[in-house]
């Protein structure tokens, strides 16, 4: 079996994703060769990288109508590029670990004549809000469906008309995220929950990128009506209608902007393993709107640690209820987030089935899944 994966990024979860799934395709005695496209300069520290993807970090700043045009530009050109090296090198299968919306209409042309299974990953699956209208989100989304054999989701795939599949030609199949090994903790961050639990404060935390659905207002409400803690919020904005200073002013009105610390930036592994292993507890109180999948837990895992997640019909949340990993809590509720806070045991309740997570959760089970599906892609194909 001749394995590619398609990779657009060179930052974040989807890169990292990519990486890990690369290194276990190559591991595994089914696959003769596993090649993981990225973009050039990306990915030196994995074995299976071919960098030959445009750069997806260019033209920032001043240059941002320059931006947008570049981004354009490689949306179109990156899947074709992946096309020609998939086709050249007699692959099996090819996987969209991360994939192009806004240029679908054109890319996807290419790919209704191939000699190759194609996969994708659905990290995030409701692409309903990718344009403003709904209508050519959905359109574009389904013209990436149409090119696609095989479909992975993570817990839960929202009952969307692009994935209606009302001719039974993909193959829909569940996969666990996979568990990334810890980095070593950043000292400098680490030293932040360190000076505050000196003062005796409980140390609660919100990472990752600003959004208004993590309810950032309602932890910053509790925080002022327990006042032994302390609320780290580590990210930064990447949209313009995220503010920080929104959140930062907010705290000051409530009077705990000593309490309420910003560590406005994006954070590497070495920094969010900082967050991860000194926090108290970790706080995944998004809203009801805010569909989550359970990527997060995974990279929280080898830490073991108290989180207060909402009860949602999110996959995170079903996640959390399946494997008892952590503290349920009704939504949008800042009654609810203390009361959790405050009745948290001292010794973590859920330890023993983190391991259990764990096991399930392996990237060793991801690919068996993976490579069991394809399988099965080809046995219906000789039937059909």
């Amino acid at each position: 079996m001749k394995v590619v994966i398609y990779s657009n990024s060179s930052l974040g979860g989807c890169y990292e994703y990519a990486k890990q799934i690369a290194a276990e395709y190559a591991r595994n005695a089914e696959v003769e060769w596993c090649k993981a496209l990225f973009p050039k300069g990306s990915a030196k520290d994995c074995a299976e990288t071919v960098d030959i993807l445009l750069k997806d970090r260019m033209f920032r700043g001043v240059w941002k109508l320059f931006g947008k045009i570049y981004f354009l530009y490689r949306s179109l050109i990156n899947p074709i590029r992946a096309y020609k090296y998939a086709t050249k090198n007699n692959a099996d299968l090819l996987i969209f670990n991360d994939f192009d919306q806004v240029t679908s209409p054109f890319w996807t042309r290419r790919f209704r004549h191939r000699n190759f299974k194609t996969a994708i990953i659905l990290h995030d699956p409701d692409r309903t809000a990718y344009f403003r209208r709904k209508s050519l989100s959905e359109s574009t989304m389904q013209r990436i469906m149409d090119v696609m054999d095989i479909a992975f989701y993570h817990e839960k795939l929202p009952p969307l008309p692009y994935y209606a599949n009302k001719d039974n030609r993909i193959i829909f199949s569940h996969i666990p995220h996979g568990i990334y090994p810890p980095a070593a903790p950043d000292k400098d961050i680490a030293a932040v929950f360190q000076n505050l639990k000196t003062q005796g404060f409980t140390t609660l935390s919100i990472t990752g990128n600003i959004r208004g659905e993590k309810n950032y207002k309602i932890a910053i409400d509790a925080v002022a009506l327990l006042p032994d803690t302390a609320l780290i919020i580590a990210g930064r904005s990447v949209t313009v209608n995220e503010n920080v200073d929104t959140y930062r002013q907010y705290a000051q009105e409530k009077g705990v902007s000593k309490r309420v610390i910003f560590i406005e930036k994006y954070l590497n592994n070495n920094e969010l393993s900082a967050v991860f292993a000194n926090s108290d507890i970790i706080l995944l109180y998004y809203s009801k709107a805010f569909k989550s999948q359970s990527g997060i837990l995974n990279s929280l895992s080898p830490y073991k640690p108290k989180l207060i997640v909402s009860d949602t019909e999110s996959g995170m949340a079903q996640s959390v209820k399946k494997f008892g990993i952590a503290r349920l809590a009704a939504p949008d509720s800042v009654d609810a987030l203390v009361d959790a806070i405050k009745t948290y045991p001292q010794e973590n309740p859920y330890t023993e089935n983190w391991t259990k997570f764990a096991e399930y959760s392996s990237w060793k089970n991801n690919i068996a899944i993976q490579i069991s599906t394809y399988n099965q892609s080809v046995t219906k194909n000789e039937n059909a």
